[in-house]
């Protein structure tokens, strides 16, 4: 299913300048909007995503986890929703106990101590839209960490050039059931909501176009697409 998701801010202040490429059509299911601009952080790749060795679709480096396959379709809403070839989509996420590779020193996971992974790059990286708009991840279903909802963040780069920064969430009901299942229960059901959480929370309407719908299960995983829409 294509989530459509509307305007809440504008896009990131380009650095450089280039020209687009668009192509084509997509299929969505509501107006062909922009998709709400939401903060990088916490825990953006030192150094950029872009680093050579996270050009990659299975992000996942060994991190066990419910499979979660992703599409990510990017559009043009200056232009019809044409979707948008060879941008780069950027994407990154905590690991089934609430904690993100490369950095140290971090609290809210599993055993709620700080706790390091310099030096790693497990689930994040990117790739770019091919022809038809879409960037394609293989991943694990995210933990949480205290304080947040469950979330991925994800940026979107086009001739270098940052065009959107933004994060999507999960529904409970799904999130519940992944959360409680072997691998991930050691940590539990997550206590913060989607509407409660300090970067979701501020719009039903922008929360309910940031929230992924999945199809699937806990023993075949899940799959998802989410359509982002940028005004080039």
């Amino acid at each position: 299913m294509v989530l459509e998701a509307c305007s809440k801010s504008s896009d990131a202040t380009p650095t450089t300048t280039s020209d687009a490429t668009t192509t084509g059509t997509t299929t969505t299911t509501g107006s062909c909007v922009v998709t709400p601009t939401e903060v990088e952080g916490p825990y953006p790749y030192p150094g950029g995503e872009s680093t050579n060795p996270l050009f990659r679709s299975d992000v996942t480096g060994g991190q066990t986890g419910v499979p979660l396959t992703l599409s990510f379709i990017v559009v043009n809403t200056n232009s019809n929703c044409n979707v948008v070839t060879s941008a780069r989509v950027d994407i990154w996420h905590c690991n089934k106990d609430g904690y993100y590779s490369g950095y140290g020193s971090q609290t809210g996971g599993t055993s709620g101590l700080a706790t390091s992974y310099i030096g790693e790059t497990w689930l994040r990286g990117y790739q770019t839209t091919d022809s038809a708009g879409i960037a394609k991840f293989i991943t694990i279903f995210p933990g949480w960490y205290q304080g947040r909802a469950t979330h991925i963040h994800m940026e979107v780069f086009v001739g270098g050039v940052l065009k959107k920064t933004a994060q999507v969430a999960f529904d409970k009901a799904t999130a519940d059931t992944v959360h409680t299942s072997s691998l991930y229960k050691a940590h539990g059901i997550n206590t913060t909501l989607n509407a409660s959480d300090g970067i979701f929370g501020n719009s039903a309407t922008d929360l309910a176009n940031e929230t992924l719908v999945l199809t699937g299960n806990i023993t075949d995983g899940y799959v998802g697409t989410y359509t982002i829409g940028i005004a080039l």
